[in-house]
């Protein structure tokens, strides 16, 4: 009865070296022969750029003037191309719109998702939100809006 305990102890042991052969397969190697490491985090691809991105607004956006009337003016025209002359206090209640600005003393942008181009601003105050405000000065603006950007040219 020698034989079966031999074959047992026998078969056990050839099972454990495959089991180690098995798992020994298995295990990632780098391409210089290390062995492969976990990380903690996976390491993004995506790269983000630091400068804000815009786009050219479409051809056939539709085009017009506000005119300065008592020294104040209000641009109501969403999703245009606006242009106002020298004025000394304009309002930009708009949206999605590109408005053009000669120079202007006080500018509240009350709208979202402006461009505004000015030549010359003495103080900008901003309620609205994805606006963009460019000027040839740099006054510090007022902004109580989200995702705003003032620009110098």
């Amino acid at each position: 009865m020698r034989t079966p305990q031999i074959t047992r102890t026998t078969v056990a042991a050839l099972g454990g070296i495959a089991l180690l052969t098995t798992l020994a397969a298995c295990s990632v190697s780098n391409a210089d022969g290390g062995t492969a490491k976990s990380s903690s985090s996976p390491t993004p691809t995506a790269t983000k750029s630091a400068a804000p991105q815009y786009f050219e607004p479409p051809a056939d956006i539709e085009k017009s003037k506000a005119e300065c009337k008592d020294g104040a003016v209000t641009v109501t025209q969403s999703n245009q191309d606006v242009t106002v002359p020298d004025c000394a206090k304009v309002t930009v209640d708009a949206s999605n719109s590109i408005v053009h600005l000669g120079a202007v003393e006080h500018l509240v942008v009350t709208g979202s998702i402006n461009d505004v181009a000015v030549k010359a601003v003495t103080t900008i105050t901003v309620t609205g939100n994805g606006n963009r405000v460019t000027s040839d000065t740099a006054p510090k603006p007022k902004d109580s809006g989200d995702q705003n950007v003032f620009q110098k040219r």
